[in-house]
């Protein structure tokens, strides 16, 4: 039996590794599902130039505010600093996000502390174009 798992050590690891990289884009496909059916929406800010690969990734890193509670992630664009985008994410599981960068927004006053629902948003957009950039995310 041992001579067996020797033999074939490489073909295991690299079937554990198939598994591992298949779970992680269908949850991701899974979170994508969860933000297009219960979409909100909020506003993010870009908090850095774009930067070389850090612990958080490559790209700008931006945040946002849901409920008092904040959330950060990083975007691989090339955002302004210091600019608002709109944001949509999954009112249930608020993490999974999709950062709006079609939609720059300048002056509004603060979202609503649980987010905009499609009806309430200030400016008009295209659900469409908001469902194609939720999909295209993947």
């Amino acid at each position: 039996m041992k001579q067996i798992v020797n033999k074939n050590l490489h073909l295991i690891i690299i079937s554990v590794l198939i598994i591992l990289i298949d779970y992680w884009y269908l949850s991701s496909l899974n979170a994508l599902k969860d933000i297009s059916k219960r979409k909100k929406y909020t506003l993010a800010i870009a908090i850095s130039d774009w930067h070389h690969k850090d612990i958080n990734g490559v790209g700008v890193d931006y945040e946002y505010f849901i409920e008092d509670r904040k959330y950060s992630n990083t975007i691989n664009l090339d955002l302004k600093k210091g600019q608002k985008y709109l944001l949509v994410y999954d009112s249930i599981r608020h993490e999974n996000n999709v950062l709006l960068d079609i939609y720059p927004v300048d002056n509004f006053l603060s979202p609503p502390i649980n987010g905009w629902n499609i009806k309430e948003l200030p400016i008009q957009v295209d659900t469409v174009n908001i469902n194609n950039s939720i999909l295209e995310t993947n």
